[in-house]
């Protein structure tokens, strides 16, 4: 089976056309997929995370999973940010040090996934921040990965990486599970059958919901605050859910098709060039 894979935006489209792919290949199994990129014409590397989602359900169902025809600038990007090592392709230098490379973690590597954190969450126009704020900031974005540990059930594991584009000022951080969605853990724990994936998406957001004995919220509370003062934006898409929170305001949308799974998707403005802090460090008040 041939699928024709067109631009993939980090945006509400770009997720449809990933979670799309995952509709035409839903029911199939012991196959062979090629997806086939000759008319992308742009793909942003943090959206080889939720991609990948997909593509390890389908590995799970023991298929062949292959990518083919890939545009020169297309490949240089993904074989800079290591997706395409995962297809035996090999990697390139990231001179620039434009990337937070494609990881595939195990549902058990937190300490791995805080030495990821160590490693890249650095540099790439994050705007300055306190040493006890970037503590937290970096906790927060461990409570996401634990977060998704817990109560994803992805039998693949969880796929992180992310891309700084110095012309669009943006630095984007995603994490994508393949596991059962924020609607079927909500609908379990509230025991609502019909409520909708953006429901659920919203009530998830919300601070101090939980469907477990870890605090809820998705892990978001501290880094909702930062992004609303940045600039910047939060991208959360399950199964037929898409959300955007922004200092704009929150955007549910339906998507067109089904994402098996949940990513989270978490932007930066990097022209911020505000100094961040915790409002406990100092008594002024321009302060985080």
């Amino acid at each position: 089976m041939k699928i024709n894979v067109g631009t993939i935006s980090s945006n509400r489209n770009g997720f449809d056309s990933i979670a799309n792919i995952a509709a035409r290949t839903k029911n199939i199994c012991f196959d062979s997929i090629e997806l086939d990129l000759s008319s992308c014409r742009f793909f942003e590397a943090n959206m080889a995370a939720p991609l990948y989602a997909v593509i390890a359900r389908l590995r799970d169902e023991l298929n062949n999973v292959t990518i083919a025809n890939v545009p020169a600038g297309i490949s240089t990007i993904l074989q800079k940010n290591k997706f395409l090592n995962v297809f035996n392709q090999p990697e390139l230098p990231d001179t620039n040090q434009t990337t937070l490379p494609f990881k595939i973690f195990k549902l058990t590597a937190g300490d791995q996934f805080n030495d990821y954190l160590d490693t890249y969450m650095k540099g790439h126009g994050i705007p300055t921040m306190s040493e006890a704020l970037t503590k937290r900031f970096r906790q927060s974005l461990f409570e996401i990965f634990l977060n998704a540990t817990i109560h994803s059930q992805s039998k693949s594991g969880i796929f992180v990486c992310g891309q700084f584009y110095p012309n669009k000022h943006r630095l984007d951080f995603t994490v994508a599970d393949a596991g059962i969605g924020i609607l079927e853990n909500v609908q379990r724990y509230i025991r609502e059958p019909k409520i909708t994936s953006c429901w659920a998406i919203e009530w998830a957001m919300t601070e101090g919901t939980t469907t477990g004995n870890w605090p809820g919220g998705l892990g978001l509370k501290l880094i909702k605050d930062f992004i609303e003062m940045n600039g910047g934006k939060i991208q959360v898409v399950s199964r037929l859910g898409y959300y955007e929170f922004s200092a704009n305001g929150r955007f549910p949308q339906e998507m067109n098709s089904d994402f098996p799974g949940t990513c989270i998707n978490i932007e930066i403005n990097t022209e911020d060039t505000s100094n961040y802090y915790l409002k406990s460090e100092l008594k002024s008040e321009d302060i985080f």
